[in-house]
């Protein structure tokens, strides 16, 4: 049944029912398995930045990035971290992976990426963004990687082999904005 039906059948609208399901889960799983339809690749007009103030009029919306999970960052910054602090085949670490921003990017900059998170629903919203085979000949430039991407708390990364990141590029978590369910 449809998010706006179930608002309708309970009483209550669609933004209720989207801050219920998120605030019950980390993120709106609702908004899961959605097919979504790809319009460009990489973003338009890209060049990195070159100062140490970034801004962006726009939030981003190449390939599967999009709003959806809150606390994300803008799709540019962790581009240009990568392209700044990394050659392609390196190891990128996301332990806040939320809904995959720097997973996606790890994976179209041709680098490895660990992306974990404590919250399953986010991996699931990750593991559905990262969910695309880019075309060979618009990326000839850098191999493809798919991110290794699981459950886990960031306190304990001791399943990661010492000295084998090359940049950690996480978007920490903003006090009380997601929230996290009491049994964790």
């Amino acid at each position: 049944m449809p998010d706006p039906q179930i608002g309708e059948v309970f009483g209550i609208t669609f933004r209720q029912l989207e801050k219920i399901i998120t605030d019950a889960y980390g993120v709106n799983i609702s908004a899961l398995k959605k097919p979504k339809r790809i319009k460009y690749w990489m973003p338009k007009n890209f060049t990195e930045e070159t100062t140490t103030v970034w801004s962006y009029k726009q939030r981003g919306d190449w390939v599967t990035h999009d709003g959806r999970y809150r606390g994300n960052w803008s799709p540019y910054i962790p581009r240009n971290i990568i392209l700044k602090y990394s050659k392609p085949g390196e190891i990128v670490l996301d332990f806040f992976v939320g809904g995959g921003t720097t997973a996606v990017e790890a994976k179209l900059l041709g680098r490895r990426c660990i992306a974990k998170d404590i919250n399953p629903a986010c991996i699931g919203l990750t593991k559905e963004n990262l969910n695309f085979k880019p075309p060979t000949t618009l990326f000839d430039k850098y191999p493809i990687f798919e991110p290794k991407v699981y459950v886990g708390d960031a306190r304990d990364l001791s399943e990661i082999e010492n000295n084998s990141i090359d940049l950690i590029c996480a978007h920490p978590p903003y006090a009380g904005i997601v929230h996290y369910p009491d049994s964790r």
